[in-house]
């Protein structure tokens, strides 16, 4: 009997782990909801899908997501910001919003709007203060479109706390 529990372990517990695995996997970690009491664009209009290119989900971010430097100069953090979006550094992009900020969107339809985009180049135009003037260039992929904008963010505590981006072409 002893010979027989032995190789039956060895096949069920590796099985059993694995499933064990896939639920952690896909089971969706609830993104911190804005408040919306106010509203405010950090981004272009979002795309429908939420997956990868290879139609795998998204990852959601973590409820500890935190950038990696804490960044707090207004022109760091908004640069920070459009840097993590380019690599698809998505709960990093969402750790340098502030909480209070009402962007009117959960953490997968921000991800999602970010389906299409191909690249985004933020460029400083001025900083008055806790504010950041810049200009943002947006390859749409799906599109094979460029769009322009120009947007003022307001910083504090190395966070985005008010975003106002205006489509300019």
């Amino acid at each position: 009997m002893k010979k027989l529990l032995w190789p039956l372990a060895v096949l069920v517990v590796p099985a059993i782990l694995a499933l064990a695995g896939l639920f952690l996997i896909h089971t969706p970690v609830p993104a911190p909801a804005a408040p919306s009491d106010a509203a405010a664009t950090l981004k272009p209009s979002p795309s429908p899908s939420p997956t990868t290119a290879s139609g795998r989900p998204r990852p959601t971010p973590r409820q500890a997501a935190r950038p990696r430097h804490h960044h707090t100069g207004p022109w760091a953090v908004v640069s920070t910001y459009y840097r993590d979006i380019n690599a698809h550094r998505y709960a990093r992009a969402w750790a340098l919003i502030s909480s209070g900020l009402a962007t009117g969107q959960t953490y997968p339809q921000f991800v999602a709007g970010y389906a299409c985009m191909g690249a985004e180049q933020v460029t400083r135009l001025s900083q008055s203060g806790h504010q950041v003037s810049f200009n943002l260039t947006v390859i749409d992929g799906c599109a094979a479109a460029t769009q322009h904008y120009t947007g003022i963010d307001t910083v504090r505590g190395g966070k985005i706390v008010a975003a106002e981006v205006t489509r300019t072409g």
